[in-house]
């Protein structure tokens, strides 16, 4: 989903290849950050992010390698996997104990323990889950937004054991429920604290990267517009096509599907 040119541009300005994979690390260094919502605010209450596009390759160096931890983050050590650079594949652990959020009462596994309330002491840095208590967490965890979505209580009220009340019409499927606590449940909170603690961790390198890439040179939108970057072709920005039945996704199998005819 790249502007056809835009590689060969950055590859060109930058002295060296710029492929999307690297393209993309950028963007999450550059924008997955309070310090740019806050910087652009009043740009983004226009629909569409503006991205600064660095000219310095040092300084797009260094975001290429804040990105890929950022992807990594963020897909929960999926994507962007290199050990070598301390991302492992599997979920990211916080490698500091004294910062490890750890479970220090267990969140109890009977139907009439299940939690529904998600409460925060930032005194004790202790998230109480029901009746169980996971510290230490830190303010900015609790706290982590996604496009103004907390990401830590959205998470929990599609598990807590009253139904989320969502808007439009519901689906008799937000009933089939688990009626208990599993433990599947516990697992994936505790991953999903540990990354939140480590994208938070990123977020003053960010704000300082973001600094230096508005300090110096970039490619302007003149800059892609000269080279015909600018506007983007409408071929370009054609959605792909739908699926049909007469238009079978050429990495899927078709099966036949047996006529079946109706007995009275």
């Amino acid at each position: 989903n790249l502007a056809p040119g835009l590689l060969d541009v950055l590859s060109t300005r930058l002295g060296k290849p710029a492929g999307a994979e690297d393209l993309l690390a950028y963007i999450a260094a550059v924008t997955a950050h309070p310090a740019f919502t806050a910087r652009f605010a009043d740009d983004l209450r226009t629909p569409g992010i503006r991205v600064p596009l660095t000219a310095a390759p040092s300084v797009w160096d260094d975001a290429v390698a804040l990105g890929r931890n950022v992807l990594w983050l963020h897909t929960r050590g999926q994507r962007c996997v290199d050990a070598s650079q301390g991302r492992p594949r599997g979920a990211p652990r916080v490698a500091d104990p004294d910062r490890r959020p750890m479970m220090f009462v267990a969140i109890p596994g009977t139907d009439d323990k299940t939690p529904d309330e998600l409460t925060y002491d930032p005194d004790t840095r202790t998230l109480a889950v029901g009746e169980g208590r996971i510290a230490p967490v830190a303010p900015g965890v609790v706290a982590y937004e996604v496009s103004g979505m907390n990401v830590l209580r959205k998470w929990f009220s599609y598990r807590r054991a009253t139904r989320p009340q969502a808007r439009g019409e519901q689906s008799l499927l937000d009933d089939v429920r688990p009626t208990s606590w599993p433990s599947a449940y516990t697992t994936d909170l505790l991953e999903l604290l540990h990354v939140l603690t480590l994208v938070t961790d990123l977020e003053l390198e960010q704000a300082a990267l973001l600094d230096k890439v508005m300090e110096g040179p970039r490619v302007t939108v003149a800059d892609l517009t000269e080279t015909g970057v600018l506007p983007v072709p409408a071929a370009a920005r054609s959605p792909l096509p739908r699926l049909t039945r007469a238009m079978p996704s050429t990495d899927q199998l078709s099966l036949p599907m047996p006529t079946t005819t109706a007995t009275p």
